[in-house]
């Protein structure tokens, strides 16, 4: 299967939202506390994006939250996480995590340098940085980036973009 995947709407409650509107991106965006039932959500949408044929880049988007997930939420994210590297390895570009406090971020990057990802993965500040990221490593991998994604970055279509 070419194209985005279908992903089906968070039910209401739900503190994570998973689009799919600037594929070859991602756009995952957490609000509030993040509980097991958002995870559940997560890995259905990632099944779907690891069932497509194309490859993808990850915009994550942390800034909402405002507490640390629960020790269960942490240990089925960490399973997800390693049950996916594979897959990750072989469909995705790069994962870009928006995470607004410094000392937060800085403590996921240094996190990372010891956890090494199958695909490139960042902290950024902001979303716009964040996105300007994917859009450089889609285009790397010669992929279209839809007008959508260059909005979100605050950027005007690079020439020669495809």
């Amino acid at each position: 299967m070419r194209g985005p995947p279908s992903i089906e709407l968070s039910p209401p409650g739900a503190h994570l939202r998973v689009s799919v509107e600037l594929w070859p991106i991602v756009w995952v965006s957490i609000g509030g506390e993040l509980l097991l039932s958002d995870v559940d959500i997560l890995q259905s949408a990632c099944d779907r994006v690891f069932a497509v044929d194309d490859r993808h880049a990850f915009l994550v988007d942390c800034s909402a939250i405002r507490s640390a997930p629960s020790a269960e939420v942490r240990r089925r994210l960490k399973r997800f996480e390693d049950g996916s590297q594979l897959v990750s390895a072989q469909k995705g570009i790069a994962c870009a995590i928006v995470i607004d406090n410094a000392l937060v971020r800085g403590a996921y990057t240094a996190l990372r340098w010891i956890s090494a990802q199958p695909v490139p993965n960042k902290a950024f500040a902001t979303v716009v940085d964040a996105a300007g990221w994917c859009i450089d490593a889609i285009e790397r991998e010669g992929l279209t980036v839809p007008e959508g994604a260059y909005a979100l970055a605050g950027l005007e279509r690079r020439v020669g973009a495809r």
